[in-house]
């Protein structure tokens, strides 16, 4: 697994001399609004529910889930969170020569090199925003590709049509995509991959980020039920805890307080993108990248070093993102996720003023 992950709270604590609640994390990439209302008050009151097993396989959430979109449960999966997914896929898939769109989560390529895949990588460019550029060349001896969508780091985002049209256009290639930070644009029913009804694509969706619940752990993998059904004959009984499963039925059983929550995520991302583009767009030393993503990538200027900016800003009790170890980006890209508005001004106040002209 990468080694550098963001949410190195307690690392940081211990290195500080501090408690952890005293340090903010803004280089992993969770809702900045935290959970749905009320989510919290019903996991505490379901505490007692830790003293008998979850239900196996989550038969009810995967039926839930399945009804609300619109599919059999048979196309359904669901595991602690889709790091679970990607790490089974190689194997499930025997994928043999993957293409990774990158730079991007660094999992795809670790969870294949277990399996000995063969991978190769397509690396976008910052002059052309990140966005990929594909070609039937790029198609060669590949079975299986992985798109990050929106996606990790560079915050890139593919419209579905756009994605739906690469994936027609070769059948016989596996896609799987990730669309773990979906939920933040407020068009997620329009652009999310689940209903487009390709048997050639499989989706991985989280709830562990725009809930807020990656401690607890959940995600779902939409497939042709070929792939779910080798999924469930290697799972574990009990993959998926029970406060995870009561906090997944919590969110179906209350969707209209959820999609109000998400709705108001999708404007609170894109109130505070606005406050670091007006500081950071026209600065000497950065430019910024990301659309709906809860994070923006930021481009130093060569003078800059990330690993001295994101140390000097941890000195400060902030923690953001050195992205020097995804594949593809070189050492004066960060990215910083999103909090509330008093927090982002003190880490834009920090930022700037680490970066002014010597």
């Amino acid at each position: 697994m990468i080694n550098g992950h963001g949410g190195n709270v307690n690392e940081w604590a211990r290195k500080l001399n501090c408690f952890p609640d005293e340090i903010i994390d803004m280089s992993s990439n969770i809702n900045p609004l935290g959970s749905p209302p009320q989510l919290l008050d019903d996991m505490k009151a379901s505490i007692n529910q830790i003293q008998r097993l979850p239900e196996v396989n989550s038969k009810t959430l995967i039926r839930t889930f399945a009804v609300y979109y619109d599919k059999h449960v048979d196309q359904v999966a669901c595991a602690a969170g889709t790091t679970e997914f990607i790490y089974n896929l190689p194997q499930i898939l025997n994928i043999k020569n993957a293409l990774i769109l990158a730079p991007t989560y660094a999992d795809y390529a670790d969870a294949c090199a277990r399996y000995g895949t063969h991978i190769r990588y397509l690396i976008s460019e910052p002059n052309q925003h990140f966005q990929p550029s594909l070609n039937d060349k790029d198609f060669d001896n590949i079975d299986t590709v992985f798109i990050c969508n929106p996606n990790n780091p560079t915050g890139y985002f593919m419209p579905f049509s756009q994605i739906k049209t690469l994936c027609k256009s070769y059948p016989n290639v596996r896609f799987v995509v990730d669309e773990s930070y979906l939920h933040f644009s407020q068009d997620y029913e329009y652009e999310t991959m689940i209903r487009s009804g390709l048997s050639n694509v499989i989706i991985l969706c989280s709830f562990s980020k725009i809930f807020a619940i990656p401690g607890l752990r959940l995600g779902f993998m939409i497939a042709h039920k070929d792939i779910i059904a080798a999924f469930r004959k290697q799972e574990k009984p009990w993959n998926v805890n029970i406060m995870a499963q009561i906090v997944g039925s919590y969110l179906f059983d209350n969707m209209l307080v959820v999609q109000d929550f998400i709705h108001k995520t999708a404007i609170h991302i894109q109130t505070e993108k606005k406050r670091f583009q007006q500081i950071l767009a026209q600065h000497p030393h950065t430019k910024i990248f990301g659309d709906f993503a809860p994070y923006l990538l930021i481009k130093l200027s060569d003078k800059f070093k990330a690993e001295d900016i994101c140390s000097q800003m941890a000195k400060n009790k902030f923690l953001i993102r050195d992205c020097q170890n995804f594949y593809g980006l070189p050492d004066n890209f960060i990215r910083i996720a999103y909090k509330d508005e008093e927090k982002n001004k003190q880490v834009l106040e920090y930022l700037t003023d680490l970066l002014k002209d010597k």
